[in-house]
């Protein structure tokens, strides 16, 4: 809940400095971006359920997380980057 209130206050701000409101900022869209792909530090809740199911190794999952959501927000910050400069 912490996290939300910091990004939607990131976002106030931001906006405030935005000239046209009822547009995003390329900082908005990066911003959203990087919350979308939210990279995980420890993924708690799937090695929660793989514990509770029995799992022999419930933390195996760690490091296929850590490169899926890292290799999700370099594609995303990748694609802006490519389509801010083209628009």
């Amino acid at each position: 809940m912490l996290q939300l209130h910091f990004g939607l206050k990131a976002m106030k701000t931001m906006q405030k400095e935005n000239p046209k409101k009822d547009t995003l900022t390329n900082s908005m869209a990066m911003f959203i971006i990087i919350n979308t792909a939210s990279i995980q530090i420890i993924p708690t809740t799937v090695i929660a359920i793989r514990s509770s199911l029995n799992s022999s190794n419930p933390t195996s999952i760690i490091m296929p997380v850590w490169i899926a959501t890292i290799c999700a927000a370099i594609a995303g910050v990748v694609m802006a980057k490519i389509l801010m400069k083209k628009y």
